[in-house]
């Protein structure tokens, strides 16, 4: 059985950045953090791949540039049962679309070489907790560690073993990559595009369009989240698909083109605040703890989750017995999670009965839509302030 002070369950933007910041803390930890993946990087990783201003933000603060392939999105646009909204192009990016095989293999590197021990092509299989430390069994055999992280996403067997299965708040998406024909290839960067119409058909979620570089090739990603978990009133994956169409014809014509396309499906475990995060010497980070209810939007949970991960273990590990405790109650009481209630909040309006009322409302004022768009993407730190401050600060800003 082979002993470390950390493991982590998942080698993706929440395990790595708990990895990453905890190594800068603590180099001294260098060769005693392993994190364990049931694949090799850089694999194939169903994901929309956008980055909100918040995620370069992170990154920069952990000295960390992202040095990948990438769409700038400078606009977007939005429809709805009551009209459409268009953003105005903005001087700052919107987001910044990469592929999670490429993204997640260069923060690998980073925490690798911090110290970061990687135990590849690895599953975990079951946890056993006690008092003194934790006991991980993989397909790789068993390992040992005083602290576990499980950031083994929305399906995450560290959750499943420690803190029960809870599929209450496990929504899904579908994902479909399309490709540009040559004559549309200069515009293709436009913006992204979201249609919210299939919310009347009891989708409560959305469908989106990101531009996206594929093998340094111009692709579409196409997808549409549905906040609602399985069971007998889930809407069908037949019908998600029939809506995913019906917001984005593009898809029918690829058809006639003779282009083959892959439908991709995958779990999104939305934030609840009755879920606890923290067990005895396990935590919970990023999609396995959950993300954002509204969007689905999950890199910038991961990464701010890793932050905070990789700082209360090193307070633990320095004999701060309250640290990991401390750590689950930011989570909900913290930035982060008075966010995402406010985002939860967001979700029961817009995708609730009356949806076309608070559609109409955002449609009512354009600088209501930035002072919403930049809040939600945490351009200037508005994320950390109350709604009322941040729109302050936002005509404040917008006026100077």
């Amino acid at each position: 059985m082979k002993k470390y002070d950390v493991i982590i369950a998942g080698a993706g933007p929440a395990g790595l950045v708990t990895a990453l910041h905890l190594l800068q803390l603590r180099p001294q930890l260098s060769g005693c953090v392993a994190a364990i993946e049931r694949a090799r990087h850089p694999r194939p990783k169903v994901c929309a791949g956008g980055l909100i201003p918040r995620v370069i933000t992170t990154l920069r603060a952990l000295g960390v540039s992202v040095q990948v392939p990438a769409v700038r999105v400078f606009a977007g646009s939005a429809v709805t049962e009551v009209g459409g909204i268009n953003l105005e192009p903005s001087s700052d990016p919107l987001c910044t679309i990469i592929r999670r095989d490429e993204f997640d293999a260069m923060l690998l590197e980073h925490a690798q070489a911090a110290g970061l021990e990687i135990i590849d092509n690895t599953r975990v299989l079951a946890v056993r907790a006690d008092k003194y430390k934790v006991g991980v069994e993989t397909t790789q055999g068993s390992f040992e560690s005083r602290v576990l992280v499980g950031a083994d996403g929305s399906g995450s067997r560290v959750r499943t073993s420690v803190f029960g299965q809870g599929k209450h708040n496990l929504g899904r998406a579908l994902i479909v990559e399309l490709p540009v024909p040559d004559r549309q290839a200069e515009g293709f960067k436009d913006g992204y595009r979201f249609n919210f119409n299939c919310v009347a058909a009891g989708v409560r979620g959305y469908c989106w369009s990101f531009p996206c570089l594929i093998s340094g090739e111009p692709h579409l990603n196409l997808g549409i989240y549905d906040q609602s978990p399985g069971g007998a009133r889930a809407v069908m994956m037949s019908e998600l698909l029939r809506q995913l169409h019906v917001a984005f014809p593009e898809l029918n014509s690829s058809r006639v083109h003779g282009v083959r396309l892959r439908i991709k499906s995958f779990p999104i475990r939305w934030y609840d605040p009755s879920d606890r995060y923290t067990h005895g010497r396990v935590i919970l980070a990023g999609d396995a703890a959950g993300v954002d209810p509204l969007m689905g939007e999950g890199i910038s949970y991961a990464l701010e989750h890793g932050r905070l991960a990789g700082a209360a273990i090193a307070r633990y590990l320095d004999g701060d017995h309250t640290a990991l405790d401390a750590y689950g109650l930011k989570l909900h009481q913290g930035m982060i999670g008075r966010k995402l209630k406010r985002l939860a909040f967001a979700a029961r309006r817009f995708y609730g009965p009356h949806h076309r009322f608070y559609f109409r409302l955002a449609r009512s004022s354009s600088r209501l839509q930035r002072i919403a768009v930049d809040w939600y993407n945490g351009a200037r730190g508005l994320d950390e302030m109350s709604i009322t401050r941040a729109a302050l600060r936002f005509l404040l800003h917008g006026s100077l």
